[in-house]
């Protein structure tokens, strides 16, 4: 397997424990111009030009489909710690997480992502200060099938929502604690944060992952498209890309 080039850092991923899960299952043309001499019918008469070819959009998410597969999403509410089985046909997705007021106020309210070894994976935690957060998971080829996710006992009130890959956002050039889809070139970038934040970045295209973790204003770079990416802060602050 041919591996990209790494141009970041690993990016080291914190752990919580979580303990007393229950399982929750998942709901499982043709026109022509007019032949009239008179110049301005001819003009009236005119079509713009058609074309068939996709928008970047349609082609990153087609290959998005075709790489990680489709599946209907589906919602799965609950409190406190909970199992979501992902199907057959979920083993790679993005999550989106939703929680109740305070849930910060317990150190154990995150969810992660558990293998079908239930092994804790590093790519698909989600915990921070905020009211939701969006993680791609089951695209990184060198990790074990997705099983489930796993909320922790001090999360409270909350609802998670499973997607295909192909649902994500294009990235833009500022965000949150969010997965996105990239369609775009190789190109150098600056992930900045409005204060001392961690800014972790991650990249996948389906064969190989490029790992990164940016500080406050460092630089890295982008390879080119299509492609998946993870953004995960430590702080409440925004992102912003912007060319190196």
């Amino acid at each position: 397997m041919k591996r990209m080039p790494i141009t970041f850092a690993l990016a080291a991923a914190a752990m919580v424990a979580l303990s007393g899960c229950q399982t929750n299952q998942p709901i499982e043309p043709d026109s022509s111009a007019s032949a009239s001499p008179d110049p301005v019918e001819s003009s009236a008469s005119s079509d713009p030009v058609q074309t068939d070819e996709p928008s970047s959009r349609e082609f990153v998410q087609a290959w998005a489909d075709e790489t990680f597969g489709a599946f209907e999403a589906f919602t799965v509410s609950g409190n406190g710690a909970g199992d979501v089985l992902l199907p057959d046909d979920a083993k790679s997705g993005f999550y989106t997480i939703s929680w109740g007021p305070n849930h910060w106020d317990n150190e154990r309210s995150g969810a992660q992502i558990i293998g079908e070894d239930d092994t804790r994976q590093p790519l698909g935690w989600a915990d921070f200060p905020g009211d939701t957060a969006s993680v791609a998971y089951g695209v990184d080829p060198l990790s074990d099938p997705a099983g489930s996710i796993r909320v922790g006992p001090g999360a409270g009130d909350w609802s998670i929502t499973v997607s295909p890959i192909s649902e994500l956002p294009a990235l833009p050039e500022t965000g949150g604690f969010n997965a996105y889809l990239y369609a775009g070139a190789d190109q150098p970038v600056v992930f900045s944060t409005t204060n001392s934040g961690r800014v972790s970045v991650q990249q996948f295209n389906g064969v190989d992952s490029t790992d990164s973790i940016l500080y406050q204003d460092a630089a890295g770079t982008f390879f080119a498209g299509p492609s998946v990416v993870n953004v995960q802060l430590e702080s409440v602050s925004p992102w912003t890309r912007s060319a190196n």
